[in-house]
Protein backbone atom coordinates (compact mmCIF):
# COMPACT_ATOMS: atom_id res chain seq x y z
CA UNK A 1 0.00 0.00 0.00
CA UNK A 2 1.54 3.23 -1.27
CA UNK A 3 0.75 6.29 1.52
CA UNK A 4 2.53 10.02 2.04
CA UNK A 5 4.96 10.89 4.96
CA UNK A 6 7.01 14.02 5.46
CA UNK A 7 10.22 13.93 6.23
CA UNK A 8 12.69 16.44 7.02
CA UNK A 9 14.73 17.62 4.04
CA UNK A 10 17.34 19.92 5.98
CA UNK A 11 18.49 20.98 9.18
CA UNK A 12 16.31 24.34 9.99
CA UNK A 13 18.62 27.28 10.36
CA UNK A 14 17.53 29.37 12.66
CA UNK A 15 13.82 30.61 11.72
CA UNK A 16 12.27 26.88 10.45
CA UNK A 17 10.14 27.48 7.43
CA UNK A 18 8.19 25.19 4.78
CA UNK A 19 10.97 24.34 2.55
CA UNK A 20 13.02 22.55 5.38
CA UNK A 21 10.26 19.91 4.73
CA UNK A 22 9.18 17.20 1.90
CA UNK A 23 6.41 15.39 1.00
CA UNK A 24 7.35 11.66 0.08
CA UNK A 25 5.57 8.50 -1.16
CA UNK A 26 6.65 5.26 0.74
CA UNK A 27 4.94 1.35 0.57
CA UNK A 28 3.90 0.32 3.75
CA UNK A 29 4.79 -3.37 5.02
CA UNK A 30 2.63 -6.36 5.83
CA UNK A 31 0.84 -6.43 8.71
CA UNK A 32 2.26 -9.19 11.07
CA UNK A 33 0.30 -10.23 14.31
CA UNK A 34 -0.60 -7.63 16.77
CA UNK A 35 -0.62 -5.20 14.07
CA UNK A 36 -2.87 -2.59 12.53
CA UNK A 37 -2.44 -0.66 9.80
CA UNK A 38 -4.40 2.88 10.86
CA UNK A 39 -5.41 6.05 8.39
CA UNK A 40 -4.44 9.21 10.36
CA UNK A 41 -7.88 12.05 10.44
CA UNK A 42 -5.97 14.43 12.71
CA UNK A 43 -2.28 15.56 13.62
CA UNK A 44 -1.05 17.75 16.00
CA UNK A 45 1.96 20.96 15.43
CA UNK A 46 3.24 21.75 18.54
CA UNK A 47 6.44 24.34 19.46
CA UNK A 48 8.84 21.30 21.33
CA UNK A 49 9.05 19.58 18.00
CA UNK A 50 11.33 22.52 17.12
CA UNK A 51 13.91 20.61 19.51
CA UNK A 52 13.98 17.84 17.06
CA UNK A 53 16.03 19.52 14.73
CA UNK A 54 18.27 21.86 16.61
CA UNK A 55 21.37 19.17 16.22
CA UNK A 56 21.34 19.69 19.80
CA UNK A 57 21.14 15.75 21.86
CA UNK A 58 19.24 16.16 25.09
CA UNK A 59 15.40 16.27 25.82
CA UNK A 60 14.26 14.70 22.71
CA UNK A 61 16.28 12.48 19.90
CA UNK A 62 17.44 14.62 17.05
CA UNK A 63 15.86 14.07 13.26
CA UNK A 64 18.40 14.10 10.55
CA UNK A 65 17.22 15.21 6.84
CA UNK A 66 15.93 12.16 5.42
CA UNK A 67 14.55 11.48 8.52
CA UNK A 68 10.16 10.92 9.01
CA UNK A 69 8.88 13.53 11.40
CA UNK A 70 6.50 12.24 13.98
CA UNK A 71 4.07 13.67 16.71
CA UNK A 72 0.56 13.05 18.27
CA UNK A 73 -2.35 12.45 15.74
CA UNK A 74 -5.25 10.59 16.05
CA UNK A 75 -6.65 8.21 13.65
CA UNK A 76 -9.15 4.88 12.49
CA UNK A 77 -8.26 1.54 12.65
CA UNK A 78 -8.81 0.35 9.14
CA UNK A 79 -6.82 -3.15 9.16
CA UNK A 80 -6.44 -4.98 12.52
CA UNK A 81 -4.87 -8.35 13.86
CA UNK A 82 -4.90 -7.19 16.88
CA UNK A 83 -7.98 -7.97 19.06
CA UNK A 84 -7.63 -4.61 20.95
CA UNK A 85 -8.19 -2.47 18.08
CA UNK A 86 -11.27 -3.81 15.80
CA UNK A 87 -11.61 -1.92 12.44
CA UNK A 88 -12.88 1.39 12.96
CA UNK A 89 -11.69 2.20 16.17
CA UNK A 90 -9.86 5.39 16.90
CA UNK A 91 -6.53 5.72 18.33
CA UNK A 92 -3.65 8.18 19.09
CA UNK A 93 -0.38 7.67 18.52
CA UNK A 94 3.29 9.32 18.14
CA UNK A 95 3.07 8.48 14.40
CA UNK A 96 1.62 12.23 13.01
CA UNK A 97 2.91 13.56 9.82
CA UNK A 98 1.80 10.24 8.05
CA UNK A 99 -1.29 9.26 6.16
CA UNK A 100 -1.25 5.84 7.47
CA UNK A 101 0.79 3.70 9.72
CA UNK A 102 1.45 -0.07 10.70
CA UNK A 103 2.58 -0.63 14.28
CA UNK A 104 1.76 -2.89 16.99
CA UNK A 105 -1.25 -2.09 18.80
CA UNK A 106 1.53 -1.13 22.10
CA UNK A 107 1.92 1.49 20.23
CA UNK A 108 -1.69 2.99 20.11
CA UNK A 109 -4.17 4.08 22.68
CA UNK A 110 -7.89 3.57 22.12
CA UNK A 111 -9.53 7.33 22.57
CA UNK A 112 -13.58 7.65 23.13
CA UNK A 113 -14.83 8.86 19.97
CA UNK A 114 -18.30 9.90 21.15
CA UNK A 115 -18.16 12.61 23.58
CA UNK A 116 -16.00 15.30 22.09
CA UNK A 117 -14.40 15.90 18.79
CA UNK A 118 -11.50 13.74 17.82
CA UNK A 119 -9.32 16.77 17.32
CA UNK A 120 -9.99 18.04 20.53
CA UNK A 121 -7.69 14.45 21.72
CA UNK A 122 -4.60 16.28 20.66
CA UNK A 123 -5.65 19.59 22.04
CA UNK A 124 -7.49 20.25 25.17
CA UNK A 125 -7.90 16.52 25.83
CA UNK A 126 -4.48 16.20 25.00
CA UNK A 127 -0.81 16.93 26.14
CA UNK A 128 -2.03 20.88 25.70
CA UNK A 129 -4.84 20.89 28.12
CA UNK A 130 -2.84 18.21 30.17
CA UNK A 131 -0.09 20.12 30.09
CA UNK A 132 -1.70 23.75 30.92
CA UNK A 133 -4.12 22.12 33.73
CA UNK A 134 -0.66 20.88 35.39
CA UNK A 135 0.58 24.19 35.21
CA UNK A 136 -2.65 26.15 36.65
CA UNK A 137 -4.01 23.72 39.02
CA UNK A 138 -0.43 22.13 40.55
CA UNK A 139 2.58 23.86 40.21
CA UNK A 140 1.17 27.64 40.28
CA UNK A 141 -1.89 26.84 41.85
CA UNK A 142 -2.95 30.84 41.81
CA UNK A 143 -5.46 31.81 44.57
CA UNK A 144 -8.42 34.38 44.52
CA UNK A 145 -7.29 37.97 44.38
CA UNK A 146 -3.95 37.38 43.37
CA UNK A 147 -2.67 38.15 39.50
CA UNK A 148 -0.97 35.83 37.02
CA UNK A 149 0.72 36.54 33.36
CA UNK A 150 0.68 34.17 31.46
CA UNK A 151 3.14 34.15 28.09
CA UNK A 152 2.07 33.11 24.92
CA UNK A 153 -1.03 32.96 25.79
CA UNK A 154 -3.16 33.08 22.23
CA UNK A 155 -1.35 29.69 21.46
CA UNK A 156 -2.40 25.92 22.29
CA UNK A 157 -1.30 25.50 26.00
CA UNK A 158 -1.75 29.18 26.92
CA UNK A 159 -5.36 29.92 25.47
CA UNK A 160 -6.48 26.82 28.02
CA UNK A 161 -4.10 27.96 31.12
CA UNK A 162 -5.85 31.78 30.83
CA UNK A 163 -9.09 29.59 31.20
CA UNK A 164 -8.32 27.59 34.04
CA UNK A 165 -6.74 30.98 35.93
CA UNK A 166 -9.51 32.91 35.69
CA UNK A 167 -12.25 29.91 36.90
CA UNK A 168 -9.43 30.21 39.74
CA UNK A 169 -10.81 33.93 40.47
CA UNK A 170 -7.74 35.69 39.77
CA UNK A 171 -6.57 38.66 37.52
CA UNK A 172 -5.36 36.98 34.03
CA UNK A 173 -2.42 39.18 32.33
CA UNK A 174 -1.65 38.15 28.84
CA UNK A 175 1.12 38.34 26.26
CA UNK A 176 0.92 37.14 22.57
CA UNK A 177 2.85 38.49 19.24
CA UNK A 178 0.12 40.70 17.60
CA UNK A 179 -2.70 42.82 17.93
CA UNK A 180 -4.96 40.12 16.62
CA UNK A 181 -4.24 37.90 18.81
CA UNK A 182 -4.69 40.82 21.55
CA UNK A 183 -7.70 41.47 20.50
CA UNK A 184 -8.96 37.70 20.16
CA UNK A 185 -7.52 36.89 24.01
CA UNK A 186 -9.93 39.60 25.28
CA UNK A 187 -12.87 38.94 23.20
CA UNK A 188 -12.79 35.24 23.19
CA UNK A 189 -10.84 34.06 26.73
CA UNK A 190 -11.77 36.54 28.69
CA UNK A 191 -7.92 37.67 29.88
CA UNK A 192 -8.19 41.11 31.89
CA UNK A 193 -5.48 42.87 29.30
CA UNK A 194 -3.13 41.58 26.90
CA UNK A 195 0.01 42.66 26.03
CA UNK A 196 1.34 42.61 22.13
CA UNK A 197 5.19 42.57 22.67
CA UNK A 198 5.74 43.75 19.29
CA UNK A 199 4.32 47.25 20.00
CA UNK A 200 4.71 47.84 23.30
CA UNK A 201 7.27 46.56 26.52
CA UNK A 202 6.64 44.19 29.34
CA UNK A 203 8.03 46.51 31.83
CA UNK A 204 5.47 49.37 30.78
CA UNK A 205 2.39 46.86 30.32
CA UNK A 206 2.84 45.38 33.86
CA UNK A 207 3.66 48.88 35.60
CA UNK A 208 0.38 49.97 34.24
CA UNK A 209 -1.57 46.02 34.74
CA UNK A 210 -0.13 45.05 37.61
CA UNK A 211 1.43 47.89 40.02
CA UNK A 212 1.98 45.82 42.59
CA UNK A 213 4.14 42.79 40.73
CA UNK A 214 2.86 39.47 40.19
CA UNK A 215 1.94 36.74 41.70
CA UNK A 216 2.46 34.17 39.56
CA UNK A 217 3.73 33.82 36.11
CA UNK A 218 3.04 30.83 33.61
CA UNK A 219 5.84 31.02 30.74
CA UNK A 220 6.00 28.98 28.11
CA UNK A 221 8.37 31.40 26.07
CA UNK A 222 11.62 32.04 28.14
CA UNK A 223 14.47 33.81 27.22
CA UNK A 224 14.32 37.77 27.27
CA UNK A 225 10.69 37.89 28.16
CA UNK A 226 11.68 36.16 31.07
CA UNK A 227 14.24 37.77 32.03
CA UNK A 228 12.38 41.17 32.10
CA UNK A 229 9.55 39.87 33.86
CA UNK A 230 11.17 38.39 36.71
CA UNK A 231 11.51 42.09 38.46
CA UNK A 232 7.67 42.11 38.14
CA UNK A 233 7.16 39.35 41.04
CA UNK A 234 5.89 40.06 44.47
CA UNK A 235 8.46 38.49 46.72
CA UNK A 236 7.44 34.89 47.23
CA UNK A 237 6.08 34.70 43.82
CA UNK A 238 5.74 31.35 41.91
CA UNK A 239 7.18 31.04 38.00
CA UNK A 240 5.86 27.96 36.27
CA UNK A 241 8.68 27.23 33.55
CA UNK A 242 6.16 25.11 30.96
CA UNK A 243 8.65 25.87 28.01
CA UNK A 244 11.28 28.16 26.18
CA UNK A 245 10.25 29.09 22.79
CA UNK A 246 11.83 32.03 22.14
CA UNK A 247 15.48 30.02 22.53
CA UNK A 248 13.97 26.99 20.75
CA UNK A 249 15.54 28.49 17.25
CA UNK A 250 18.81 29.54 19.00
CA UNK A 251 22.49 28.39 19.21
CA UNK A 252 21.73 27.05 22.86
CA UNK A 253 18.25 26.64 23.65
CA UNK A 254 19.46 25.65 26.93
CA UNK A 255 20.56 28.56 28.47
CA UNK A 256 19.29 29.77 31.60
CA UNK A 257 17.56 33.90 32.50
CA UNK A 258 20.16 36.33 32.41
CA UNK A 259 18.41 37.91 35.37
CA UNK A 260 18.39 34.77 37.91
CA UNK A 261 19.34 36.78 40.74
CA UNK A 262 15.70 38.34 40.86
CA UNK A 263 14.55 34.94 42.04
CA UNK A 264 17.08 35.34 45.05
CA UNK A 265 16.20 39.11 46.42
CA UNK A 266 12.58 37.84 45.56
CA UNK A 267 12.75 34.33 47.62
CA UNK A 268 10.57 33.36 44.32
CA UNK A 269 10.03 29.37 43.78
CA UNK A 270 10.40 27.93 39.71
CA UNK A 271 9.57 25.11 39.12
CA UNK A 272 9.98 23.23 35.81
CA UNK A 273 7.12 20.87 34.31
CA UNK A 274 6.84 17.96 32.25
CA UNK A 275 3.61 16.45 31.27
CA UNK A 276 5.60 13.84 29.22
CA UNK A 277 6.23 12.56 32.69
CA UNK A 278 2.91 11.95 34.21
CA UNK A 279 1.79 8.80 34.99
CA UNK A 280 -0.64 7.21 32.34
CA UNK A 281 -3.52 7.02 35.29
CA UNK A 282 -2.75 10.69 36.31
CA UNK A 283 -3.01 11.83 32.28
CA UNK A 284 -6.26 10.02 32.27
CA UNK A 285 -7.64 11.77 35.53
CA UNK A 286 -6.54 15.46 34.26
CA UNK A 287 -8.31 14.35 31.41
CA UNK A 288 -11.50 13.47 32.56
CA UNK A 289 -11.49 16.69 34.64
CA UNK A 290 -10.95 18.90 31.16
CA UNK A 291 -13.70 16.93 29.66
CA UNK A 292 -16.49 17.86 32.53
CA UNK A 293 -15.35 21.67 31.88
CA UNK A 294 -15.65 21.79 28.41
CA UNK A 295 -19.12 19.26 28.72
CA UNK A 296 -20.35 22.45 31.20
CA UNK A 297 -18.89 25.18 29.17
CA UNK A 298 -16.95 26.41 31.94
CA UNK A 299 -13.76 26.28 29.11
CA UNK A 300 -13.37 26.24 25.45
CA UNK A 301 -11.59 24.11 23.12
CA UNK A 302 -9.84 26.86 20.78
CA UNK A 303 -9.02 25.18 17.00
CA UNK A 304 -7.09 26.32 14.03
CA UNK A 305 -7.56 23.36 11.68
CA UNK A 306 -5.18 23.24 8.44
CA UNK A 307 -6.30 21.26 5.73
CA UNK A 308 -3.94 18.75 3.97
CA UNK A 309 -0.86 16.07 5.06
CA UNK A 310 0.95 18.28 2.63
CA UNK A 311 0.58 21.95 4.57
CA UNK A 312 1.85 20.65 7.96
CA UNK A 313 5.47 21.60 7.23
CA UNK A 314 3.84 25.41 6.52
CA UNK A 315 1.65 25.21 9.68
CA UNK A 316 4.41 24.33 11.67
CA UNK A 317 6.76 26.96 10.76
CA UNK A 318 4.12 29.75 11.53
CA UNK A 319 4.12 28.66 15.31
CA UNK A 320 7.07 30.52 15.65
CA UNK A 321 6.12 33.86 13.61
CA UNK A 322 2.77 35.54 14.37
CA UNK A 323 0.97 32.45 13.82
CA UNK A 324 -2.69 31.37 14.50
CA UNK A 325 -4.99 31.26 17.72
CA UNK A 326 -5.30 28.00 20.17
CA UNK A 327 -4.51 24.62 19.05
CA UNK A 328 -3.20 23.90 15.66
CA UNK A 329 -4.59 21.04 14.29
CA UNK A 330 -4.08 18.95 10.59
CA UNK A 331 -6.77 17.50 9.32
CA UNK A 332 -5.47 15.02 6.78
Amino acid sequence: MRIQEIRLRRQPQGRVAASDFELADVTLPVLGPGDVLVRNAWMSVDPYMRLLMTGQEGFVPQKRPGDVMDGAAIGLVERSKHPDFPVGTAVRSMFGWRSHFVASGGALAAVDDRGAPLSWHLGLLGLTGVTAWLGIERVLRPRTGETILVSGAAGAVGSIAVQLARRRGVRVLATCSSAEKARWLLETTGVHAALNYREETVEGFLNREAPDGLDCYFDNVGGDLLDRTLPHMKAYGRVGLCGAMAQYETGDYRRGPVNFFAAIERSLTLTGFNAFLLSGDDNAEIVRELNSLARDGRIQAHETVVEGLQNAGKAFSELFDRGNPGKVVIKI
